[in-house]
């Protein structure tokens, strides 16, 4: 087993990584005792959950949607990083994880707070029901997805924070040579938040957990 960003499964053994009983370690313990979960997932999730409740300190948070889920874990991990107890969250991907549920059944038994307060949806991003009162996150949403994110959001003048992947670059004549081309989109797709109204803070999260790590956090303007 690596760094953070180990693309390795996380196994019982690796529950020795996970010693303490704060609320990363606890959730890693748990995740390893299920076999299943790489733990880039663990870490891609806490450090992006992190970012966010950070950057919504002050806000009520009444649901979480979580578009191409996966395993839903980010979902759940602000869920836990959350003080309020009727926040809920909807994991939502067209192909959910394989194991996904049996990632979610740990979580609920080491956090049994959680237990009822998370749903799982298979559907696509362009069908799933939004409300403007939803903060909607999404972990690499490859390519176009991360867009029809954006578009989700920015319909409904939702709150959104998304970390981008997949970046089409190869299809940007004007974007060849240039030392950063995901940067540039990223940034045209910062531009089209603030053009509809929205404020946007960019953060990262670590590159030793992804190289992908770049985070965008859309709010509407009040």
């Amino acid at each position: 087993m690596h760094g953070p960003g180990s693309r390795n499964k996380l196994s019982p053994s690796h529950a020795r990584y996970y010693p303490d009983d704060g609320l990363l370690d606890t959730l890693g313990r748990a995740i390893c005792a299920v076999d299943c979960l790489p733990r880039k997932e663990l870490h891609e999730a806490w450090e992006m959950a992190t970012r966010i409740r950070t950057w919504l300190a002050g806000d009520t948070v009444v649901r979480v949607v979580d578009l191409c889920a996966g395993y839903g874990l980010l979902a759940q991990v602000l869920l836990l990083q959350g003080n309020d107890p009727h926040t809920t969250a909807l994991a939502v991907d067209v192909r959910p994880a394989k194991n996904s549920v049996l990632v979610h059944a740990a979580v609920v038994a080491a956090f049994p707070n959680i237990a009822g307060r998370v749903t799982f949806e298979r559907a696509r991003l362009e069908d799933v029901t939004l409300g403007t009162g939803d903060v909607i996150v999404s972990a690499h949403a490859c390519g176009a997805l991360s867009d029809t994110v954006l578009s989700r959001a920015a319909a409904l003048g939702a709150r959104v924070a998304l970390m981008p992947c997949c970046h089409r670059t190869r299809r940007r004549a004007d974007l060849v040579g240039l030392a950063d081309p995901a940067a540039v989109i990223d940034e045209e797709r910062t531009m089209w938040l603030i053009e509809r109204g929205y404020d946007v803070f960019v953060d990262a999260i670590p590159a030793n957990v992804s190289a992908k790590n770049r985070l965008l956090l859309g709010r509407p303007r009040s």
